[in-house]
């Protein structure tokens, strides 16, 4: 499942990591993002202390060139509070540039992660229409742009779904489940129009429901204390999120099949 935007920052990161905490099955956080990730920026380490954000996807990617499967995957990781296992991103954008013909071994270990009962939420940060890490994208069974409900996000993300919708087909003919989560002030109410416009970029796009700007909510995911995080206005959005997200990939699995 992967996670993108196509301008500024509506909230990917945080939408994805906040998946990844409520979701159903066993999880492996992959920051793929060829800008430059920002999950080891946020997230603290298991123990406290900060993520090595030299160790992840950088190796991966290099070590890709001779062959890479699911356990490789495992192996980079590093746990994070909470329990979540994350593959730190990139440092610098040069990196995805140089490592480019390394991103569909990565796409083809994280397929083949998903059959051994863990699952990969990917951080694809802002996605142009040739992403270097496209093959990720194809190999994804949901994928999700998050945007704000504001006029601006809104033009973007229609005329990005519309230019991805042609080139997320994989040769056997399969797309990944696409879908919008848009992310607002739910009390002005803009959210069900925001996504109506985006839908309509494309054929079978579906709405995978509403985040609130919830700033102190998020917060949990920058390591701060937060009493009953579950009581967040965010959390309780998610969980309708995460339902929506796991009824999509299991259509998408019926139609694999």
């Amino acid at each position: 499942m992967s996670f993108l935007s196509a301008k500024g920052s509506p909230g990917a990161t945080t939408a994805a990591l906040l998946v990844a905490a409520l979701w159903p099955r066993d999880v492996l956080v992959l920051d793929a993002d060829p800008a430059g990730g920002d999950v080891a920026a946020r997230l603290p380490g298991a123990a406290g202390g900060v993520l090595d954000a030299e160790r992840g996807l950088l190796p991966l990617l290099t070590s890709a060139r001779r062959g890479l499967g699911p356990q490789q995957l495992l192996d980079g990781a590093q746990p994070a509070a909470g329990g979540t296992a994350v593959v730190c991103g990139l440092t610098r954008p040069e990196q995805a540039g140089a490592a480019a013909g390394s991103w569909p071994a990565l796409a083809s270990a994280a397929a083949g992660l998903g059959a051994t009962g863990t699952d990969v939420v990917v951080d694809a940060g802002r996605v142009t229409t040739e992403p270097v890490h496209l093959s990720l994208l194809r190999a994804s069974d949901v994928v999700v742009l998050v945007l704000r409900d504001d006029v601006a996000s809104v033009l973007h993300a229609r005329e990005r779904l519309a230019a991805l919708g042609t080139v997320l087909r994989r040769a056997d003919g399969l797309l990944p489940r696409t879908g919008v989560l848009v992310v607002g002030d739910p009390r002005r109410g803009d959210g069900d129009q925001a996504a109506e416009v985006v839908r309509a970029a494309g054929d079978r796009v579906e709405d995978f429901g509403r985040l609130p700007l919830d700033t102190a909510g998020a917060r949990v995911f920058d390591g701060a204390r937060t009493a009953r995080p579950e009581r967040t206005a965010l959390v309780r959005a998610g969980r309708g999120v995460v339902a929506a997200l796991a009824a999509a990939a299991a259509g998408y699995h019926r139609e694999a099949a």
